[in-house]
């Protein structure tokens, strides 16, 4: 019996009042504890150093993305603009595209703006004027842009994925899953110059004009959430409320994903935000030590008894890096047959019963 198997069977307690195991005993798993209920049509929580996801539902259903779809825009940009300080004159077709929010901001027809002012135009306060502009001064046109959209979708393997337009206004075939969205959430990460921008929190904008002009990024868990930089949120009819976001506490970084959250009655709903928020916290409370005690256990026929929100979690534990915090085989430990035999003398008392 190897010492993880022991640790398991020790959180394998009677009923209150039994003393014998006649019945199945209860499973009490006493340091973990499952996640609060999630209020949203699909959502995905990822582990990016553990290669897993580690809790999910619906994550393969289709649905509209809204502007989080300016995460693949900004993505394409970033690759292909030949110069992110390059001017770039505001056309009729840009400035004539739908705000997204009373008030907001916009770009003019003749404004000059550089590329990587209209990114974080993009980014910071999801202008969608500001994506047609760029679309067209990458690609030429927003059509030819969109097509190079759902080509870098498709290298990347997002099969469930579809772009009608590079801002995330509803429109036939544009959409995505929160599995995809995490795959495009991985990308924009590796993209220094789209995780440089997608976390500004504030930023000033001088066109030549008009006076200058600041806007905040429509993120409100950057700087109240420790940790979280980025990435995108979004807001449609279709879509109800969306957030792809980035967690990085400085030893695991993680990807959340929230889909068809709703505000509904303001007086009980739970916003995209506080959904993922929770999600966060319950990404904090992985990788754990008791996480590395059960997470060999995993691969075995015993895994099977283990909640299915938390089977995952263990298979994205893994064993520990090398270096300084490895840890040896339980095989291997010195003293490992003592430990053993200590508590398998006080297992029969835990679990009940005569031996």
């Amino acid at each position: 019996m190897t010492l993880a198997t022991l640790m398991l069977s020790l959180v394998l307690l009677p009923s209150p009042g039994s003393s014998t195991l006649e019945t199945p005993p209860e499973l009490v798993f006493g340091p973990w504890q499952a996640p609060e209920p999630i209020s949203a049509a699909s959502w995905a929580l990822y582990s990016v150093d553990g290669g897993e996801m580690l809790w999910e539902n619906n994550a393969d259903q289709r649905r509209p993305m809204a502007s989080v779809t300016k995460a693949m825009t900004a993505i394409v940009v970033a690759e292909e603009a030949e110069d992110l300080d390059a001017p770039v004159t505001i056309s009729a077709t840009a400035a004539s595209t739908g705000i997204g929010y009373p008030g907001q901001p916009r770009v003019l027809e003749g404004d000059a703006w550089t590329v990587r002012e209209l990114l974080e135009n993009l980014l910071v306060q999801s202008g969608n004027d500001a994506a047609v502009a760029l679309a067209e001064h990458v690609a030429g046109s927003v059509d030819a842009f969109v097509e190079r959209m759902n080509e870098r979708a498709q290298e990347l393997g997002m099969a469930d994925t579809s772009f009608a337009n590079p801002h995330g206004l509803d429109a036939p075939n544009h959409y995505s899953t929160a599995r995809d969205l995490v795959t495009l959430g991985v990308a924009a990460i590796d993209n220094a110059d789209v995780a440089r921008t997608a976390r500004i929190k504030y930023v000033t904008f001088d066109p030549i004009q008009r006076e200058a002009f600041g806007v905040r990024n429509s993120n409100r868990l950057l700087g109240t959430f420790p940790g979280v930089f980025g990435l995108k949120t979004g807001d449609t009819l279709d879509a109800g409320l969306v957030l792809l976001t980035y967690l990085d506490t400085g030893t695991h970084e993680f990807i959340a994903v929230v889909m068809g959250a709703d505000d509904g009655d303001p007086t009980t709903a739970i916003d995209h935000l506080t959904i993922t928020a929770d999600l966060l916290g319950y990404a904090l409370t992985t990788f754990r030590p008791s996480d590395y005690v059960l997470a060999p256990l995993v691969p075995a026929d015993i895994a099977d008894v283990l909640p299915d929100w938390l089977r995952p979690r263990l298979e994205a534990t893994g064993p520990l890096p090398s270096g300084t915090d490895r840890t040896s085989a339980f095989a291997t430990t010195p003293g490992e047959q003592a430990v053993v035999g200590a508590l398998a003398d006080l297992l029969p008392q835990v679990l009940g019963g005569d031996g």
